[in-house]
């Protein structure tokens, strides 16, 4: 027979019992930290010594007082003192209450623990209740993780609700970025093509292939940005056909041919017949297109470039070598990511652009399962190898579609046409010259563009990195370059501008400041200016400027 039914024989005897003995035998029986005897009107009879320690309190405290009225609710509110008079009114009826309440432990002004507190009613032999058993248990570690839990809840439903917007907000700029971007620049190559093919004088066709070249580069970017950022949030999805491997990447070599035999290089392909695999048809004549276009961009004339295929049982290897001049070792991991900074964001110098083509062919290898790897080719430059399963472990396949063969070859052609403009050359030099500036002084550039008035095209960069590729697209008469150039000194950019073959006939003029950390004229000199005019007399620069290009101002 448990405690309660002993204590409710006691109850039922004729001689009866005093508090202490019931007392005694609840407190006995449990194992609580708070154990309270009530009369049936609520008052306390009596108080473990658990409950006693916890509130600070001696029994002389405490017994006599209805229950709600103790000091262990002393902080707790009047909401918690009614729900427990509530409680309390409903034992006395007979019924089993329970619910959570706050006390107050010893030596603290406010509740500082809660309770999980059971009013339990005992009744006498003619069914009335004689007295209520208050039972609690400590659930503050409970509650605390709780109220964490909850606090994380609204913090992640906030962070949810951030992340929607947005998503929401990268939905619609990619939907600009796919509609509102490349629509026009499209039509730019179109209309450009129009007029080179109508047969115009050399200086306007050298000015609209410039033109096209541009709009074919920007929109180059804006695809490869579209690619990585698909990517980057794991929305980048296969179209896994059954076809020739090797087809592809011969496929891709014959767009390339004429670009090849103009530069004067050997290719060297060497293939099986046929290799059948599952892959992505598309993405993969994009990874070889991304891979050509790199060695042609970087082999001199009469250099070597080889495409080698092999397949293994699980597996094919194909490997792009050429004969240029390599990748330092030190900048080989770094190529591969998106944005790499140098040159081509490849590690070597070539033209500018926004560094994703060596991304974009990582990311496409990885979701077909395989890994690219970039070493020393025996011809003497960069050797790219690229690993693909021959069955990629997700997804299913079907024959290959004439429209997905189509769209293989547009994506190559497009990749073709854009480093043909790239190799093209400098746009012919018109006799109106053009000028790149770069000053962040505040109304300093304006200040020169008023002094060069209609004289000459101006051209201003926001710093120094912008400057230089400005600079390598225009291919300017002149580039002006300030005291405050951003995060590059103007002795970087002018030794950046001096190194490059492409912008020899571009005049370089260094502005001189007057301040303490201002670069001298001389330092100016060394690093590559070939005329270094005072930056006070800003609105003075236009004739000098002029002057400096060999015309009156």
């Amino acid at each position: 027979m448990d405690a309660i039914e002993a204590l409710r024989a006691e109850l039922a005897s004729p001689e009866g019992t005093g508090t202490d003995a019931l007392m005694a035998q609840v407190t006995n029986a449990k194992s609580s930290s708070f154990v309270c005897l009530l009369d049936a009107d609520g008052a306390v009879l009596d108080a473990n010594p658990a409950a006693l320690i916890a509130g600070g309190l001696e029994r002389t405290e405490v017994v006599g007082l209805p229950l709600w009225a103790a000091p262990w609710w002393t902080g707790t509110g009047a909401d918690t003192l009614r729900m427990l008079k509530e409680s309390l009114r409903s034992a006395t009826r007979g019924r089993f209450v329970r619910f959570d309440i706050d006390i107050r432990l010893a030596g603290a002004e406010v509740a500082a623990e809660t309770l999980d507190l059971m009013l339990r009613p005992l009744r006498g032999r003619d069914g009335i209740v004689a007295f209520i058993v208050a039972e609690g248990r400590s659930i503050g570690d409970r509650k605390r993780i709780e109220q964490r839990l909850a606090r994380n809840n609204s913090e992640l439903s906030a962070l949810t609700e951030r992340l929607a917007r947005v998503h929401n907000y990268r939905e619609r700029l990619l939907g600009e970025l796919s509609h509102d971007l490349r629509a026009p620049l499209q039509v730019v190559v179109t209309r450009a093509e129009q007029v080179l093919r109508s047969q115009p004088d050399d200086e306007l066709r050298s000015q609209v292939a410039g033109m096209r070249f541009a709009a074919l580069d920007a929109l180059e970017q804006v695809n490869d940005m579209l690619e990585q950022v698909k990517a980057d949030h794991g929305e980048a999805r296969l179209t896994l056909v059954d076809a020739d491997l090797a087809q592809a990447l011969r496929t891709v070599v014959e767009q390339f041919q004429p670009l090849v035999a103009d530069r004067g290089l050997e290719l060297i392909v060497d293939a099986p017949e046929m290799v059948p695999a599952r892959f992505d048809i598309e993405r993969v004549s994009r990874v070889i297109s991304n891979l050509l276009a790199n060695s042609i961009r970087h082999t001199p004339p009469e250099g070597v470039i080889r495409c080698t295929l092999r397949a293994g049982d699980a597996a094919a290897a194909l490997e792009i070598a050429d004969s240029g001049p390599g990748v330092p070792p030190d900048q080989r991991e770094k190529v591969f990511g998106p944005y790499s900074s140098g040159g081509n964001g490849d590690g070597r110098s070539g033209g500018a652009g926004a560094g994703l083509g060596l991304a974009i062919v990582s990311e496409f290898v990885e979701l077909h399962g395989g890994d690219v790897s970039l070493g020393d080719a025996p011809e003497g430059g960069a050797l790219f190898v690229v690993t693909l399963p021959l069955s990629p472990p997700h997804g299913s396949a079907s024959p290959a579609t004439l429209s997905q063969h189509v769209a293989a070859a547009q994506r190559t052609q497009y990749v073709r046409a854009h480093l043909e403009a790239e190799l093209a050359g400098a746009p012919k030099q018109t006799a109106v010259p053009t000028v790149v500036i770069v000053e962040r002084v505040p109304g300093r550039a304006e200040e020169i563009v008023t002094g060069i008035g209609e004289d000459a095209v101006t051209c201003v960069a926001a710093d120094a990195e912008e400057a230089l590729t400005v600079a390598v697209e225009l291919r300017p008469s002149a580039v002006v370059v300030g005291t405050a150039t951003g995060d590059y000194s103007p002795p970087w950019l002018l030794r950046r501008l001096a190194s490059d073959p492409r912008l020899l006939s571009a005049r370089r003029i260094a502005l001189a400041g007057e301040r303490e950390q201002d670069p001298t004229p001389e330092a100016l000199l060394a690093a590559g200016a070939q005329v270094v005019l005072p930056a006070a007399a800003a609105q003075e620069l236009g004739g000098r400027l002029l002057a400096a290009l060999g015309r009156s101002g």
